[in-house]
Order: structure tokens, then sequence, then C-alpha cells
């Protein structure tokens, strides 16, 4: 797994969740099922085991937003905390995936039982909103251009694996998922797609993306320079 300095040293000082979680039941989804959505009330916290799930928020106009694609060893769905009887989010396999499912109850006695555990999810969910505070700020700021230049590197460093030729390669995204997380349509990320790739940052199949990273972050300091 490729994974910046920055983000290996934030993993460092984080709490691992995982150590403090018991052997729970485990549920498989295939690639595109819904694993839960805005009209279903669930009281689960899941625990990803294998695979890639993007967790969504959908819109008043039904226009669907990308919030975060989760990686094996990571939770979601904390939001059924909050017991509310309908919530804009929503939560689909990316790949085929496998899960180990928590109730609410559950988990609130393991916190209790588990001190350490609780400072481990206070982490994830600061960790993830400092994420999305970041994002938002990006979307004040920088241009589509940039906002997709800088989300390819995040999912690079989550996601990806390094190459022999120095390249990370990643799970082939479709334009329309890419569109959703930086916030434009697809055929702006297919026009800034086909630049990246005629300018040697990014190549990409249906095998996946390979994103030259060095590349790409000395093309984002060179926008900001001109900004």
């Amino acid at each position: 797994m490729a994974t910046s300095s920055t983000e290996s040293a934030l993993r460092a000082r984080l709490e691992d969740v995982v150590p403090y979680l018991p052997v729970s039941r485990t549920t498989e989804y295939s690639k595109g099922r819904l694993i839960y959505g805005p009209d279903e009330r669930f009281k689960s916290i899941y625990l990803l085991l294998a695979g890639t799930v993007g967790l969504s928020r959908i819109a008043e106009d039904n226009t669907e937003v990308l919030l975060e694609i989760v990686r094996p060893d990571e939770l979601f769905g904390e939001s059924a905390f909050l017991d509310l009887p309908r919530r804009p989010e929503q939560a689909t396999a990316i790949e085929n995936v496998k899960l180990m499912t928590f109730t609410t109850s559950e988990m609130e006695n393991l916190v209790r039982d588990r001190p350490h555990l609780a400072m481990a999810l206070l982490q994830v969910l600061v960790e993830r909103n400092t994420e999305l505070t970041r994002r938002i700020e990006s979307f004040s700021i920088d241009t589509v251009e940039r906002r997709l230049a800088r989300s390819l590197l995040r999912f690079s460093e989550r996601l990806g694996t390094l190459e022999d030729d120095g390249s990370v390669r990643m799970m082939p995204f479709t334009h329309l998922t890419l569109s959703r997380y930086v916030g434009t349509t697809r055929e702006c990320v297919t026009h800034y797609m086909a630049q990246f790739r005629k300018q040697g940052y990014v190549n990409y199949s249906r095998e996946g993306i390979f994103v030259y990273c060095d590349a790409l972050k000395a093309s984002i300091s060179s926008l900001d320079g001109v900004a």
C-alpha cells in the first residue's frame, strides 16, 4: 500500500480500532450492492474486512455526493448512533466486500468495557471530520483541475499499490465516481483525466488507474504558483 509520509505519521499516532473489537458475525456483499440507504433505519456499525465501500450523501435533488471510500480495517456507519428516522446517507460496495457487523447497543457495551476502544473511535471520527473540513476548504479555493489532482493523490495514498516504474496503481474508478467525489460533471473529469494522461501524470484503462504521484504533485505546485 502506497502511503504518504503525512498519512503514515498520522496513522502512527492513531489508536487502532481492530484489536479492541471481538469477532462478530460477517456478511458479504457483491460489487454494486447497496449495504444501507436513506430509507433504511439501520442500527449497525460496520468493520470492513475486505474490498472497498463508497459512502455517499444523497442531496434533496437526488444528486449523489461521494464522501469517502472505506478501505479494509476501517469502520463506517457511525451515524447509526444518532438513531434518526431517515438519514441522507448510503453505503455501496465498490468491490465485492466482507463485513463484520455490530449493533449500536453492542458497540456501546464494548466502549464501556474497553476504554481504549472509545479513544480509538473518537480518533476515527475526528480524522474523518478533519478530512471533510479539508475538502470543504478545497471546494472554496481550488479549481476543478486541482481538486481532481488532489483527489487522485489521496486515493493513491489510501488505496494504491506501488509499481516497479514508480507509479501507484489503483482500482479502475469510473469518471462518474470521481466526479461525485470532486463535485463536478463526468464530462469535466473526462476532460482533465485525458489532459493528465497526455501530460504523463496518470495512465488508465479498465484494469486500473496508474498515478505518477511526483509528477502530479509538481503539477499542483505549478498551478498553485499561477493561482
